[in-house]
């Protein structure tokens, strides 16, 4: 049934009977969700990039706290063991750095199998279209 919905509005939308005119519509739909869908991951790679900026900031920071103790010592009290504490923390930063990173680099690789599509599908809108 929600075929046949589905139908009946994009013959409503397209203002035709002619069901070349319907199907055109409606793979022109689908390509339009597509790209949508690859605006929304490119924007999520944006925002894993930023993360992965401000993981290596945090990193660099803490490394450079565990260097030079004397400086952190002036800034913080610190207590035995704390130098255990920076090492780990930079483990659990550098470990969540490597996720990020894996997840950007899954997300860029999905990103361009849903461009390819996409692109396939334009081809195929393009090629109905001229009919």
């Amino acid at each position: 049934m929600d075929s046949l919905v589905r139908l009946l509005e994009l013959a409503y939308s397209a203002r035709s009977a002619s069901i070349s005119d319907v199907m055109y519509l409606g793979f022109q739909r689908e390509v339009q969700e597509e790209e949508g869908w690859v605006s929304f991951l490119r924007g999520w790679g944006v925002y894993v990039a930023d993360l992965l900026a401000y993981l290596d900031a945090i990193v660099r920071e803490l490394e450079v706290c565990r260097e030079r103790v004397s400086v952190v010592r002036f800034l913080v009290e610190l207590r035995n063991g704390d130098d255990i504490v920076f090492a780990d923390a930079i483990t659990y930063f550098k470990s969540i750095r490597e996720f990020e990173a894996q997840k950007l680099d899954n997300l860029h690789l999905f990103l361009q199998a849903s461009v390819t599509h996409v692109v396939r599908r334009r081809q195929f809108v393009a090629r109905f279209n001229s009919m």
